[in-house]
């Protein structure tokens, strides 16, 4: 019979002691791949205290919005444009309303030693045969890529040399990797510490992205979720952004 209670009063101080231990809560953040570099500056610079973890699911702003239609469990979206995050809004997926959280902006980037100062027409050199851009059906870039060339009046003539990409995650890799010569990319990615002395880059004026965030209502009851949701919209994540190549105005 000793022994008995003995037994039982370990099972309970067990049982206490597991009560004790608090349990994680884990942020689940949908991210396009545009914001990748940024994102992880993001989480670091917001110090998350030991009870929280922060996840990132990066793919393009397409994928994801079909992955969160389709009930995923992510309590955050952060896509590279608005039509994504509206979207999901509309169909009753989100908390509040979209939140414009910056404009990003497109570059040409290579490793190789074109001239960039010729911007667009360098895409029409004979020595330039593969140029990558995102996938325009399921990539904010991609889309704005295609718009652009096309006011340029040079996408069609470009066609037989266009790679495209399923995300600018995978441009950026056809880059890196030689596989292309030149691409169409986000700023954000080439201004990253990791990336911003390989190869060389311009800007292409006027070509930006209104790019918003959405609360998703899986986040209803995490404090954790609101917490760094409100800390993307300090002054210190604008900061961090604008380091990374995003611009606040149109």
């Amino acid at each position: 019979m000793r022994n008995y209670f003995l037994g039982l009063f370990c099972i309970i101080l067990l049982g206490g002691c597991q009560t004790l231990t608090p349990k994680k809560q884990t942020i689940k953040i949908a991210a396009a791949a545009s914001t990748q570099y940024v994102l992880d500056a993001l989480i670091k610079a917001y110090n998350a205290p030991d009870s929280i973890q922060i996840e990132t699911i990066i793919s393009s702003s397409g994928k994801l919005t079909a992955q969160i239609e389709q009930g995923a469990p992510y309590d955050l979206f952060i896509s590279a444009d608005t039509m994504y995050p509206n979207y999901l809004y509309q169909k009753g997926l989100g908390l509040a309303t979209p939140v414009v959280y910056a404009y990003g902006q497109l570059v040409l980037w290579t490793l190789e030693s074109y001239d960039l100062s010729q911007g667009l027409r360098v895409l029409e050199d004979k020595a330039v045969e593969k140029i990558a851009l995102a996938d325009p059906k399921t990539a904010p870039y991609g889309e704005l890529s295609k718009a652009y060339l096309n006011e340029a009046g040079i996408y069609e003539t470009l066609s037989p040399k266009l790679v495209l990409g399923e995300s600018i995650g995978q441009v950026n890799q056809y880059i890196h990797t030689r596989t292309v010569e030149i691409g169409l990319t986000a700023k954000s990615v080439v201004m990253a510490p990791q990336l911003k002395e390989k190869g060389q880059f311009v800007t292409l004026q006027g070509a930006q992205l209104a790019q918003a965030m959405l609360l998703l209502r899986k986040a209803t009851s995490s404090k954790a979720t609101m917490s760094f949701y409100e800390f993307l919209q300090s002054s210190k994540a604008k900061e961090i952004f604008k380091h990374y190549g995003y611009v606040y105005q149109s």
